[in-house]
């Protein structure tokens, strides 16, 4: 007599496809393809982020969060309303949470890469606060913004003078103007604060590895040397005043330097795929799956780097659990096939760019339903 299998019990955990699906419509894609593949298999889903863009509804979801919103000025300086959202969990308890990329987004911005400011960033987290939030977390990424979190930090914390002593905004056309910096009046609210960056880079505030170097260009920077030494020259403004170079941090050059501006303010930074898998109860020792399945819009050697599907990939093989990565696109590279169980693109020959973002819910669900037939097949004879 033969003895009856359980049934196959799956994960779903992948990154957004950006410009294409948020993280929750990929969930929901390659979940639909693995059941219709395999019936009766266990499929959950849990949508995930790095930091960047979706991280706060990716929290959310995995926390039960609800839905609030503030009223603040985005990176252009039009009045916008932002989403934030309530959360408890039993390391923080009570906690707000929202993407920076909602008030100076890239998509969003408009004004010349030198003018746009990150005040409002400084405002939500003021406004929040006065709410009755003492523990905020910020997910940095995505951001039109390289100020090294000037704006934010001129809100919140900070006084920006030039060499004659007058105030100045602190955009990043006026950063190297800066001559002085010395702390905010009515600013004491900020020691109460626990304020968390959830970082989807380790990059620092300038050097070959920061903020202007690497981001710079996709922002609309020019001359990218000229773009780093004006944020060290910034950053060398607030040493003076805190007495701590706070430029090295990993992760200080993440959202064009509001890492730097979180830990100016005595807030912290943590990997945000790592903050995210804990929201949804994903840690060594309390996942419990015979198959997991990541990926994100495109994978190559920067996705070993800290991204969310690392981040699974590791939890996985520390759970003893086979993983698989489905992606938009797939470089070949040795590290990132040795991460994972298969690496798979779910474009099913030469298509655009257009076809394949366009389409991607399509692909997926078909990529999701080839690769668990396989890995189905294979599992029934285990």
């Amino acid at each position: 007599m033969s003895r009856e299998r359980k049934p196959l019990r799956v994960l779903v955990a992948p990154d957004s496809f950006k410009g294409s699906l948020p993280a929750s419509a990929v969930a929901a894609s390659i979940a639909a393809g693995v059941r219709a593949a395999i019936p009766g298999a266990l499929v959950s889903e849990a949508p995930i982020a790095d930091g960047g863009e979706g991280s706060a509804s990716a929290i959310a979801q995995g926390l039960g969060g609800t839905w609030l919103q503030v009223s603040v000025r985005d990176a252009n300086g039009a009045t916008i309303a932002v989403p934030f959202a309530a959360c408890t969990s039993p390391a923080l308890g009570s906690f707000a949470v929202l993407d920076v990329a909602e008030i100076v987004g890239l998509p969003a911005a408009v004004a010349a890469p030198g003018a746009r400011s990150t005040r409002g960033v400084g405002q939500a987290i003021r406004a929040i606060h006065e709410r009755g939030f003492t523990t905020i977390a910020l997910g940095l990424g995505g951001s039109s913004t390289n100020d090294a979190g000037a704006g934010m930090l001129a809100e919140l914390a900070l006084v920006c003078r030039d060499e004659a002593g007058n105030e100045l905004d602190p955009v990043f056309d006026n950063l190297m103007r800066v001559q002085s910096v010395e702390r905010r009046p009515g600013a004491e609210w900020l020691g109460g604060l626990h304020l968390i960056g959830l970082t989807d880079v380790t990059s620092p505030l300038n050097g070959p590895e920061g903020a202007s170097m690497i981001f710079g260009g996709q922002k609309g920077y020019g001359d990218l040397a000229q773009a780093d030494a004006v944020l060290a020259h910034f950053a060398r403004c607030c040493t003076a005043l805190l007495g701590d170079d706070l430029s090295r941090a990993a992760g200080a050059g993440a959202a064009g330097g509001l890492g730097f501006a979180v830990t100016v303010v005595g807030g912290s930074l943590r990997p945000g795929a790592q903050f995210v898998l804990e929201a949804h109860r994903l840690t060594p020792g309390a996942v419990d799956y015979d198959w997991i399945i990541t990926g994100e819009g495109r994978s190559d050697g920067q996705t070993l780097l800290g991204k969310g599907p690392a981040m699974v990939a590791r939890l996985a093989r520390d759970s003893g659990i086979p993983v698989t990565l489905l992606s938009g696109a797939v470089e070949l590279d040795p590290a990132l096939e040795a991460a994972f169980d298969g690496c798979f693109s779910i474009q099913p020959g030469p298509v655009s760019l257009d076809y394949a973002m366009r389409n991607a819910g399509m692909l997926l669900e078909r990529a999701g339903r080839q690769v668990a037939a396989l890995f189905g097949k294979a599992h029934s004879r285990g």
